[in-house]
């Protein structure tokens, strides 16, 4: 599986591209439905420049704010069995943002900014499950792993941080 729906790679080596790599993009950005889009005119044109409003996109942020310090509460406090947990409670929520906008952005800073944040809830859940005891690992360095969790935490904030500040200027403009 993909590790992000937000891929940006230029796709000038598509197989199915016959010259034109511009022919190419227009053909493969058609929304593959999945329930999740409303039935609007846009939801069919490639690519959208359709963002969500600043006020979903500000309580999603919210919403992943609030799980990244519960994340680095149980790091100050050396609760490593909570890290699991945490983070999938943010990766529900990255995805719930990432959800709001187009599956296919017309800004560069857009893609970006959703890659870096669903890119980043990946890294930070297999960077949480170094925390599981296991038979064929060495003993996992803790401080270590932690690092690399606020790591990811803090990326995950900057990428919503980003998202929130390029919706609300798009959409007062």
């Amino acid at each position: 599986t993909p590790e992000s729906d937000y891929d940006n790679t230029p796709n000038d080596t598509d197989p199915d591209d016959m010259g034109s790599s511009r022919k190419g993009r227009q053909r493969s950005m058609v929304w593959q439905g999945d329930g999740s889009v409303p039935d609007t005119a846009e939801a069919h044109t490639a690519p959208s420049p359709v963002l969500p409003s600043t006020e979903d996109v500000i309580r999603k942020t919210e919403q992943i704010t609030k799980n990244i310090q519960e994340l680095l509460r149980a790091a100050q406090e050396n609760k490593h069995d909570s890290y699991i947990p945490c983070s999938e409670r943010i990766h529900v929520a990255v995805t719930e943002m990432a959800a709001l906008f187009p599956k296919k952005p017309k800004s560069d800073m857009v893609r970006t900014s959703l890659r870096l944040l669903t890119s980043s809830a990946y890294r930070l859940q297999s960077e949480c499950k170094k925390t599981l005891p296991g038979d064929s690992n060495p003993p996992t360095d803790i401080q270590l792993v932690t690092q690399q969790v606020i790591q990811c935490a803090y990326d995950i904030a900057k990428a919503a941080k980003q998202l929130v500040t390029i919706t609300t200027k798009e959409n007062n403009n």
